[in-house]
C-alpha cells in the first residue's frame, strides 16, 4: 500500500470532527500502555525468579485483592461522576508506583516479599486501568464510531507498548530497573491530562452528565447473571484467559529453562513485548477495522479461537523455544489486536452501569478469576498426571474449539441485542 493510498485511507475512516477526541484518545492510551510496558518486563522476570510452578499462589493472591477492591471502585462508580472517578483510579495508581518505588529502595530489588507484591499489583493495576479505559471509550463514541475508531485507537495502546519496551531497555542502563518506576508515575500523570482532554466529548446521555451514574457497588456482580450476552460475553474471557494463561505457562517453563540469567531473562521478555506489540499494531491499525465494518461481528470473534486452535497444533508437532515464543507473540497479539477491539466494541450504545461496573468486574475479578481456575483447576491438575508439556497442547485445541462457539454465540446475542435496541 503507497502512502498516499495509506492517507487516503484514514482520510475515509476519520471525519473531520472526530480528530480532537480521536488524537486525544490515541495518546491517552498511548501514555497508558507506555508505563504499562516499562513496567511488565520487571514483573515478568520477577515471575520467573519467584519460578513457573508458583504462578498459581500469584494469581490466586491477584484475585483475592481484586474481590477486595471491585466493591470500592463500584462504590466510587456509583458515588462520583467519570469527570471525578477516573482520575481518581488513576491518582491511586499513580500513588502505589511510587509506594513501591521506596520499598524496593528500602529493602532491596531483590527482597522476595517486595517482589511478589510487585508481580501482584502489576496484574491488578494492567486490568483495572485498561477496564476504565474501554469503559469510557464506549462512552465517547457511538457504534458507528467505534467500528472505524476502535482499531485506530487501540494502535495508541500497542505504539506504546513498543515505546516502552524500547524504553526500558534503553533507560534501565542509564537509571537503573526500581528507577523505572519513576517513569511510569510521569506516564500516568500523562494519561490524567489526557483524560481531561477525551471527557469532553464523551457522550452525555443522561439530564445530568455530571452526575454519579449511581445503583449499588456490587452491580458489576449482579449484571453479570442479568442476561445471556452477558453470561456469555463472561464465558468467552474465561476461555480466553484460559488459552493465555496456558501459553504464559509454557513460555515461563522454556524461558526459565533456556535462559538461566536474570538481565537475560528481562530482555528476552522485552523482545517478546516489541514483536507482540508490532504485530497487534498492524491487526489494530489495518485488519481489524477493516473486519468490523465488513464482516458481522461473530465470525469476527471467531477468528482468534481459530489461530489458537492452530497454534496450538503447532506447539504440538514441535514443541521447542522457537514455536512457543512465536505462538506466545500470536496469542498476546492476537488477545489485544484482534480479539479485544471487536470485544470492547459490544459494550458501545449500552447502559453506563453496564459499561463501568459490569466490565470492569469482567476486566478484573472474571479475568484474575481465568488465571486462577487455569493454574489450580487446570495446569496442576495435568501437573500431577505427566511432565509431557505436549499434553496442554491437546488440551489446548479442545478449550479453543469449545471457545469457538462460544465467541460466535456472543456475536449472534449481540446483534439480537442492537437490533432490538434500535
Amino acid at each position: 500500500m503507497s502512502e498516499n493510498k495509506i492517507v487516503a485511507y484514514f482520510k475515509s475512516q476519520v471525519k473531520p470532527d472526530e480528530w480532537p477526541p480521536l488524537i486525544w484518545s490515541f495518546l491517552y492510551f498511548y501514555f497508558l500502555l507506555t508505563g504499562y510496558y516499562i513496567l511488565r518486563p520487571i514483573r515478568e522476570a520477577m515471575g520467573v525468579n519467584i519460578g513457573p510452578d508458583n504462578y498459581d499462589m500469584l494469581f490466586l493472591s491477584t484475585f483475592i485483592v481484586l474481590i477486595f477492591l471491585q466493591p470500592i471502585y463500584g462504590m466510587i462508580v456509583s458515588r462520583y461522576s467519570r469527570k471525578k472517578f477516573i482520575p481518581m483510579v488513576y491518582t491511586f495508581f499513580a500513588a502505589c508506583i511510587l509506594l513501591l518505588w521506596f520499598l524496593f529502595n528500602y529493602f532491596g530489588n531483590e527482597n522476595s516479599v517486595i517482589s511478589r507484591i510487585y508481580f501482584v499489583f502489576i496484574s491488578v493495576y494492567n486490568v483495572f486501568v485498561v477496564s476504565v479505559f474501554w469503559s469510557f471509550m464506549s462512552d465517547v463514541y457511538t457504534k458507528k464510531q467505534g467500528k472505524r475508531l476502535f482499531g485506530v485507537i487501540a494502535a495508541g495502546g500497542s505504539t506504546g507498548g513498543i515505546t516502552g519496551g524500547l524504553l526500558a531497555k534503553f533507560l534501565v542502563i542509564y537509571i537503573g530497573t526500581i528507577n523505572l518506576l519513576l517513569v511510569a508515575v510521569v506516564l500516568m500523570i500523562l494519561s490524567i491530562i489526557a483524560v481531561y482532554q477525551v471527557r469532553k466529548f464523551a457522550n452525555h446521555s443522561g439530564k445530568n452528565p455530571e452526575a454519579p451514574i449511581g445503583g449499588s457497588p456490587i452491580d458489576g456482580i449482579k449484571l453479570t447473571f442479568s442476561s445471556s450476552l452477558l453470561r456469555q460475553i463472561a464465558l468467552m474471557t474465561i476461555m480466553s484467559v484460559l488459552i493465555g494463561g496456558i501459553f504464559y505457562y509454557l513460555q515461563g517453563k522454556y524461558v526459565k529453562l533456556y535462559y538461566p540469567d536474570s538481565d537475560a531473562r528481562t530482555a528476552i521478555f522485552a523482545t517478546i513485548n516489541t514483536y507482540t506489540n508490532s504485530l497487534t499494531l498492524f491487526f489494530q491499525l489495518i485488519l481489524t477495522p477493516f473486519f468490523l465494518q465488513k464482516f458481522k461481528i461473530y465470525k469476527i470473534l471467531g477468528i482468534y479461537p481459530t489461530l489458537m486452535i492452530l497454534s496450538f497444533i503447532l506447539f504440538g508437532l514441535m514443541p521447542v523455544l522457537q514455536i512457543v515464543l512465536l505462538t506466545t507473540i500470536l496469542q498476546r497479539s492476537g488477545a489485544y489486536g484482534i480479539m479485544k477491539p471487536p470485544t470492547d466494541w459490544l459494550f458501545t450504545g449500552l447502559d453506563k452501569n453496564i459499561k463501568y461496573k459490569f466490565k470492569n468486574f469482567l476486566d478484573t475479578v472474571i479475568y484474575r478469576a481465568g488465571d486462577v481456575i487455569t493454574q489450580f483447576a487446570f495446569i496442576n491438575v495435568v501437573g500431577l498426571f505427566t511432565k509431557n508439556l505436549r499434553i496442554y497442547a491437546i488440551f489446548g485445541v479442545l478449550f479453543s474449539i469449545v471457545w469457538l462457539f462460544n465467541a460466535i454465540k456472543v456475536g449472534r446475542l449481540a446483534n439480537q441485542t442492537f437490533q432490538q435496541k434500535e
